[in-house]
């Protein structure tokens, strides 16, 4: 596999260079809760969310600024609640990962029947 492509920064906000016009408002409509600003400084949760609620257009966009080794990375590091049972599937599968539980939240494995 290709080495994990670190996007360049672009000042002290941490958004990529590559992060046009076009990829800061993706990234705030799929993350419309906080400034894109924010977002591109995690891009893990970012790349998360482009993977479960993307479109493949938005899919292409965001793997031509990270590359495919970075949304890997953010599937295999995923936070809990932040993959839906589909998206944890179809993405584990693309990559050929075995399809382990989703992660779950320390409080729910409790309650878990």
């Amino acid at each position: 596999m290709t080495r994990a492509r670190t996007p360049a920064r672009d000042g002290p906000d941490n958004i990529p260079m590559e992060a046009s016009e076009e990829l800061k408002g993706m990234a705030a409509k799929l993350i419309w809760w906080q400034p894109p600003e924010v977002s591109f400084t995690q891009p893990r949760r970012l790349l998360g969310q482009v993977m479960t609620l993307g479109d493949w257009q938005e899919v292409a966009a965001f793997k031509a600024a990270y590359g495919w080794d970075a949304f890997k990375d953010a599937l295999l590091n995923a936070e809990p609640g932040l993959f839906d049972r589909k998206s944890w599937l179809m993405w584990r599968r693309f990559f050929g990962l075995p399809v382990p539980e989703l992660p779950r939240r320390a409080f729910l494995k409790e309650f878990a029947l």
